[in-house]
């Protein structure tokens, strides 16, 4: 293949080498630096000396590699907050012995039968600062829950490290857990809890409470709690509430792709932004506006919707649609696709263990790379027959991954159900706008 040709790929494949040398590895932050200036260093003398003498561009060439190797490294070991000094598990006393624990409400989770589960941040134990992200339990009771996002708790327990699989093959829900940087929960009920008149607002209290005015708006309209959820699913990719009987019904009927919030969503909302701002000229200036539009746009709908993978790997790739057509070029789609996924590991570098994640980037590069292969098999010269042909393509494409797409994947400990059809429909709408626009994503 072509795109293996590419340095950005090399350059890309051995960033995510790194990734995953440090995952199981884990050095130390310290040993990481070392190794990270080490390889910037043997580049950036490669570098000059390649100017005079060109038989050292291999050599400059494997130093690029190795130092991407290396920011790999050090970009999980950066992320990973188990080696920060201030986290939470380094507290062993925490796991043995009550402490009183003072908690930020961070995100809602889906409640079971007994529990209200919140994702919450550590502030302190026993008024000594710490840090890390837990999932707090709150029994229910006959009572209203008035807790939200944002609110600050004090609360005396004990921490309880996720539990190993008890049974062979089993999902590991402690080591997702541990990837998104949990790792314990506690179990409290709402008497054991003092909450602090001051709330905490920052951007996942005021997306909380756009959540909320969406739901009273819902609401007024006479939706049913059932359709409600649904809604929410379908607009902000909110599942939580959708019950296991709905989901199964959507399983079965093989349109559970539609409940995920992903490329298609990202860019009707690209579309829609263009259709308000048509009126602004395309001068430098309005076109500089309307980039920003876009821009600011997708990365709040990025936030309201949970930064899922799939949702943040289309808003990146979007944003680089919308600045190349601004700077008015053209661009490689696999440079953008290779990009996008050195920009998002570079911040979240634990997205490359995720599920949705490597599914969301392997149907986009099979429909990508086979779709113009097949395509030039029959060049037809009618429009209507060219276009049914190009959509056929693309389902041929998507053929070819319909074995990744049709697995099980874990997210929040619930399996979700891949219909390769929908997939298909979604990535083909995708592809369509970065052809007609030329400028890849």
């Amino acid at each position: 293949m072509k795109v293996l040709d590419f340095p950005l790929a090399k350059i890309t494949f051995s960033f995510c080498i790194g990734v995953m040398v440090a995952y199981y590895w884990q050095p130390a932050i310290t040993t990481s630096l070392i190794y990270l200036s080490i390889g910037i260093l043997f580049l950036f003398i490669f570098y000059l000396f390649s100017h005079k003498n060109k038989k050292l561009n291999s050599l400059f060439g494997l130093s690029t590699y190795c130092t991407s190797f290396f920011i790999g490294i050090i970009a999980l070991t950066i992320n990973t907050d188990s080696l920060q000094n201030s986290n939470y598990i380094h507290c062993k006393n925490a796991f043995k012995n009550p402490h009183y624990f003072t908690l930020t409400f961070r995100e809602k989770l889906k409640s079971n039968t007994y529990n209200d589960r919140y994702i919450g941040d550590i502030n302190y134990i026993n008024n000594k600062h710490s840090s890390g992200k837990i999932i707090i339990n709150v029994a229910k009771d006959s009572a209203k829950n008035s807790l939200i996002v944002g609110n600050i708790i004090r609360v005396k327990t004990v921490l309880q490290q996720n539990n190993p699989p008890k049974n062979p093959n089993q999902f590991d829900y402690g080591k997702y857990l541990s990837n998104k940087q949990i790792y314990a929960q506690i179990y409290v009920s709402k008497t054991d809890i003092t909450v602090n008149k001051k709330i905490k607002k920052d951007i996942w209290f005021y997306t909380s409470r756009l959540h909320l005015r969406i739901i009273n708006n819902l609401q007024k309209a006479k939706f049913s709690n059932a359709e409600m959820n649904v809604a929410l699913a379908l607009i902000l990719g909110q599942q939580q509430e959708i019950s296991s009987d709905i989901k199964q019904d959507y399983q079965y009927s093989g349109v559970t792709h539609v409940l995920s919030v992903s490329g298609l969503h990202v860019g009707f909302i690209m579309l829609f932004i263009l259709f308000i701002l048509k009126q602004i000229p395309n001068t430098q200036k309005g076109s500089f506006i309307k980039l920003i539009s876009i821009i600011i746009s997708l990365m709040l709908f990025a936030v309201i919707s949970g930064l899922s993978p799939p949702v943040l790997r289309s808003v990146v790739m979007f944003s680089f649609l919308a600045i190349g057509n601004h700077l008015r070029r053209t661009s490689n789609t696999y440079h953008t696709l290779l990009v996008s996924i050195l920009l998002i590991l570079l911040f979240e570098p634990y997205f490359l263990f995720d599920a949705g994640f490597q599914l969301s980037y392997i149907a986009l590069f099979s429909i990508l790379w086979l779709q113009p292969l097949l395509k030039n098999i029959w060049l037809p010269k009618n429009k209507i027959t060219k276009y049914l042909w190009e959509a056929l393509t693309v389902l041929f494409s998507s053929i070819s991954r319909t074995f990744f797409c049709n697995q099980y994947s874990y997210s929040s400990g619930i399996i979700f159900y891949y219909d390769h059809w929908n997939c298909s429909y979604a990535n083909f709408r995708i592809y369509k706008l970065s052809v007609d626009s030329n400028s890849g994503f």
